[in-house]
């Protein structure tokens, strides 16, 4: 009998860095660590003048700061599943969703893209229908009003098709009425 191996769990294993160039580390660092941790770094430079507000109060805080935000939150969002999905892995799926749907206004339908959808949309314009009344040699019974009214329960009883129960009768006349 054939076992199989997951291999989930050595794909998954983070790409690990023991030596940078001719320097040997005595731990090996997590090379996503050290990318995510350099991101929150440079943003926190964006930031200094806060961060640097911040490491003001107490001498020393400053390189503190600068080193263990990004250490210890790089750490955290690497714990962290964002749909499912690991921090890089979410990011560059949305960062392709957000500048290549998101921002260009595309829409989708079933799936795929909506062509020409930016284009104005079709309107219609009113048209006025012009119609000829009827002259003094028209037929007496043409209906003028041009509204279609249904005559259908008055004329029901009498084509035989059903008695018309909207009216209340008595149980003689139904019977004549079924009878006939």
């Amino acid at each position: 009998m054939k076992v199989t191996y997951n291999y989930k769990r050595v794909f998954q294993h983070p790409i690990t860095l023991y030596r940078i160039g001719d320097v040997r580390l005595p731990y090996g660092i997590a090379l996503l660590r050290v990318t995510v941790a350099g991101i929150i770094l440079g943003i926190m430079f964006l930031f200094r003048d806060v961060v640097n507000a911040v490491g003001s109060i107490m001498s020393g805080l400053t390189l503190v700061l600068y080193i263990g935000i990004p250490y210890l939150l790089s750490g955290f969002l690497l714990k962290k599943s964002f749909n499912g999905k690991r921090i890089h892995y979410f990011m560059y799926d949305f960062i392709r969703y957000f500048f290549g749907w998101y921002l260009p206004k595309k829409r989708l339908a079933n799936d795929e893209e909506v062509l020409y959808s930016n284009t104005k949309a079709i309107t219609f314009e009113k048209t006025i229908i012009l119609r000829k009344e009827g002259n003094a040699h028209a037929t007496s019974n043409s209906d003028q009003d041009r509204t279609q009214q249904s005559d259908a329960y008055e004329k029901r009883g009498n084509l035989g098709v059903l008695p018309n129960l909207s009216e209340r009768h008595s149980s003689r006349e139904l019977r004549k009425v079924r009878e006939s």
